[in-house]
């Protein structure tokens, strides 16, 4: 006889890391949300897929080599993220997630691409550590290089659209938030609209727990993508909430996870604001 036993898990995008959740009904999700092409158009133009690369090694940490044309090279591991282009006073800074797992001494470049996969920018792993002007295990902030966004804001040769810092303390329970979302089948970034739950804290930092209205599953590699409310970035995606299933077969546990339409979503930090 087959049992199931149903557990409720956090899964954070990239990091990996879990906690115990419920997941609850929510009667707010009666009518699909739309939203229209100005806000559409100002997300997209605001997002950057950001690539980090760093040497792919052995389970003794020594870095792994293929041969090509008698020569040999070295294999590169990646991950990938959004971030979005922001107004911070009178500077020009990129918004993301503080999650990265090849953020470590041996990251050897970086990539900065837009929403259709124009490469805008390639750095060094040492420039890359260079640009970075705020972390908090939550929220990362990077000067945005000149070459990247152009001198004067807010538009860039490269058509980035640079948005507005905003405090998260103006959206709360029940209201809609828009945000940048990656398509998983497509690879494409398109834009969703999610409802707040509530306001809680995962690893002592302040999240948004956000439900997709229209169904969206949000997937790996959608973690730094701005959150979004009356037009002000307020946040970044943080992490997705699985559905793990522990079935009893044949006195045999069988796991498996499901996606859900619940994620969690970093509060923009105050102190940013107050630079």
């Amino acid at each position: 006889m087959l049992r199931k036993i149903l557990f409720i898990s956090l899964a954070l995008l990239l990091s990996c890391s879990a906690i115990k959740f419920t997941i609850f009904s929510n009667p707010a999700l009666a009518a699909p949300a739309t939203f229209d092409e100005t806000t559409r158009e100002q997300i997209l133009g605001a997002t950057v897929y950001i690539t980090l690369y760093a040497p792919l090694t052995d389970e003794q940490g020594d870095p792994q080599y293929v041969m090509e044309n008698g020569q040999q090279v070295m294999q590169y591991t990646g991950r990938e993220g959004l971030g979005t282009v922001a107004h911070q006073g009178e500077d020009v800074v990129i918004v993301t997630h503080d999650h990265w797992m090849l953020l470590t001494p041996e990251l050897r470049r970086v990539r900065f691409h837009n929403v259709a996969h124009e490469l805008l920018l390639d750095v060094s792993g040492e420039q890359f550590f260079q640009l970075i002007r705020y972390r908090d295990g939550g929220t990362m902030v990077l000067s945005a290089p000149d070459a990247l966004v152009g001198i004067p804001p807010p538009l860039s040769h490269e058509g980035l659209l640079p948005v507005l810092l905003g405090s998260s303390n103006s959206a709360g329970p029940n209201d809609i938030v828009t945000l940048a979302y990656r398509q998983p089948y497509d690879d494409q970034i398109g834009v969703a609209s999610m409802l707040v739950q509530r306001e809680t804290s995962f690893k002592g930092k302040p999240v948004f727990r956000l439900t997709s209205l229209n169904g969206e599953v949000v997937v790996e590699g959608n973690s730094g993508g701005g959150v979004l409310f009356n037009g002000k970035l307020i946040g970044n995606m943080w992490g997705t909430i699985l559905v793990d299933k522990i079935s009893r077969i044949s006195g045999r546990h069988v796991n498996s996870s499901q996606q859900t339409s619940y994620s969690l979503a970093a509060q923009l930090p105050a102190e940013i604001l107050a630079q």
